[in-house]
């Protein structure tokens, strides 16, 4: 077996110059493509990573200073270029390779400090960000006013206020967590606006499609309150929505028996069969949709402005609904026996199926409750939370939307239903 250690520093060397040809590939086949001249190409950016790492190896000995010359020389080299290229040119010259010059350097130090992992990573990130120029570029030029408002809206309700929630219980019973029940809202808020932005991306019918099969791994009640709102303001899109929204409750499925094999696998024995059939029935479903799409309904063809991709209101009305069930799930277990398990496991299935399928799985595992009950448990959740949506999409969806999701969700039901009667008749 290879040891690295036999090849010190050697190794290191070498990592650094791939990491700088890399970098300088890009940086030249971007020079080539756009016909213009900057001053480092592949070998330049090699010999810098280069650099970086000669200089941290003398650091070993004289200290910082071999690092702290080599920077210095090396941003003077840069400026001078960069000054340069201002010279010879009359339009503005960016400063992107002299940046990413800077960060080949330090790549190279990295990866001759222990720090080779870090290094690689974001060697890789800075090579696609520039190599997405043109595309992200573009993204920034088909912006409105709208767009950046709604940005900059979702940063503020994920990365500004989410982290200064305290993540503790606050009330007398220790149910509410503030971070936990904005956290639901970060994620509707979130699934709202990756929705937007692929659909924008992508196109309106593989975007949504997309979007529905993640957001039903992460919340399958988030995607379908998203999408079933979206629906009311884009009437013509429903089809696409509808779609969105089944795919999304499909994905339930299979995020809820990953839990069960993970927590307790001899459950699967119990729930596989129900689950499956609401999974190959809601597959079905999208695909038997799918084909009927024509492609002069497509989204190549028909144009659709979206806005407003982020509700708000709608995503905090779910985290107070979140909040409320959490209370009553509690006391309805401390009132009941195993029939409040049935009626906790439901309640709770309305907004949360991940929540029923860990806190069930973990308790059928310590053997205090029957693995047939533990079963009819997940599988209520599961109908229950299907239910949930079929309320919903009849509140807030379009009329074209409401008969294609609720009929499906029927037979939805219908599958998981008798399948799962008659498999805990056969137990």
């Amino acid at each position: 077996m290879i040891n690295l250690l036999d090849f010190e520093p050697w190794w290191r060397f070498g990592v650094s110059l791939l990491l700088g040809a890399m970098l300088g590939m890009e940086r030249e086949f971007i020079q080539q493509k756009e016909g213009s001249q900057d001053f480092a190409g592949i070998r330049t950016f090699s010999l810098i990573a280069l650099l970086g790492s000669v200089a941290a190896f003398l650091g070993a000995d004289f200290g910082v200073l071999p690092i702290a010359l080599s920077f210095s020389g090396l941003i003077l080299l840069t400026t001078v270029s960069y000054w340069g290229t201002l010279m010879r040119r009359e339009e503005k010259a960016g400063i992107t390779t002299e940046v990413a010059v800077m960060l080949t350097f330090l790549f190279g130090v990295l990866v001759m400090g222990d720090q080779g992992k870090i290094a690689i990573a974001l060697a890789v990130l800075t090579s696609l960000l520039l190599a997405l120029k043109g595309r992200l570029h573009g993204v920034i030029r088909r912006m409105s006013g709208e767009d950046l408002r709604v940005t900059l809206q979702f940063a503020l309700v994920a990365a500004v206020i989410l982290p200064l929630l305290p993540d503790r219980a606050i009330d007398p019973l220790g149910l509410l967590n503030p971070f936990k029940v904005w956290l639901m809202v970060v994620l509707v808020s979130g699934i709202g606006f990756s929705g937007y932005v692929l659909m924008k991306v992508l196109g309106p019918s593989r975007g949504i499609n997309l979007t529905g099969i993640l957001g039903g791994l992460a919340s399958s009640t988030a995607t379908t309150i998203s999408f079933s709102s979206a629906s009311r303001e884009h009437p013509a899109m429903s089809a696409y929505y509808a779609r969105a929204v089944i795919l999304a409750s499909s994905m339930m499925i299979p995020r809820v028996l990953l839990l069960v094999l993970v927590i307790h696998p001899p459950l699967l024995r119990v729930v596989s069969i129900p689950l499956a059939a609401m999974l190959i029935s809601g597959l079905g479903i999208t695909f038997f949709l799918q084909r009927k799409n024509t492609p002069s309904t497509s989204d190549l063809e028909y144009p659709v402005k979206l806005t407003h991709p982020l509700k708000l209101s709608t995503a905090i009305k779910f985290g107070l609904i979140f909040a409320v069930v959490l209370i009553v799930l509690e006391f309805a277990q401390e009132a009941f026996g195993s029939v409040g398990v049935y009626f906790a496991s439901a309640t709770a299935g309305l907004v949360n199926m991940n929540a029923v399928a860990l806190s069930v799985a973990q308790i059928s595992s310590q053997a205090q409750l029957d693995i047939q009950v533990a079963g009819i448990a997940i599988v209520i959740a599961a109908l229950m939370n299907t239910i949930s949506k079929v309320t919903i999409v009849f509140f807030t969806g379009s009329s074209e939307l409401r008969r294609t999701v609720i009929r499906s969700f029927v037979v939805i039901l219908l599958a998981g239903l008798f399948s799962g009667l008659f498999i805990f008749w056969l137990g």
